[in-house]
């Protein structure tokens, strides 16, 4: 983890004209150096097929997204009014862009299993499932800062891990259903909307 100010952007080759593909910048506390992701190298390692290499990019820049995302809404809890229009505008972009990462993931992840509608699908996508995973590793990297609180930070961490160790797991029974053809993948349209066309 550094400190250091980057920018996170995605290839307009990737996503087209898309303005949600717009650059975020700014500076993190939770920014990832020399490309680390450590956050779901377990999750990786727990599917039941080869990890593509063309998936470890989203990956990073979803845990990324997900991080200033964290510290805008940490922000926009101690700002003046006057700055927090910008602040939450900030939010919307990033979400929206978490969610075209997160639809990328289940994309290329989609090529490891066949489709068959006659079983029922999962509760929600395996790149649904690893963006829970990214905020459930920046709440324990957040409440380990807490530590020095007491006994209640103590065991809230303890929770924690043990819920980041479930979802592990889940991941990957999911994707051995996946891969199996017991289960598949829900529907993937969405229907919510992040803001409206001015054109």
């Amino acid at each position: 983890m550094t400190n250091t100010p980057a920018r996170l952007g995605l290839d307009t080759g990737e996503f087209g004209q898309d303005p949600r593909a717009a650059v975020i910048a700014g500076a993190s506390c939770l920014d990832m150096a020399g490309g680390q992701r450590g956050w779901c190298e377990d999750a990786l390692a727990g599917m039941p097929f080869p990890c593509s290499p063309e998936l470890l990019k989203p990956l990073d820049r979803l845990h990324a997204v997900n991080s200033r995302q964290w510290d805008a809404e940490d922000r926009v809890r101690q700002a003046e009014d006057c700055e927090i229009p910008a602040i939450k505008r900030e939010i919307d972009e990033l979400n929206s862009l978490r969610h075209v990462l997160i639809e990328q993931v289940d994309r290329i992840l989609g090529t490891a299993w066949d489709g068959n509608e006659n079983v029922p699908p999962l509760t929600e996508s395996i790149g649904s499932a690893l963006d829970r995973l990214s905020v459930l590793t920046l709440r324990i990297v957040h409440a380990e800062r807490l530590v020095g609180g007491g006994a209640g930070a103590v065991e809230r961490v303890a929770i924690l891990h043990r819920q980041r160790d479930d979802l592990v797991w889940s991941i990957a029974v999911a994707c051995e259903d996946l891969v199996s053809g017991r289960r598949r993948t829900p529907r993937p349209e969405r229907m919510k909307l992040y803001g409206k066309s001015r054109r």
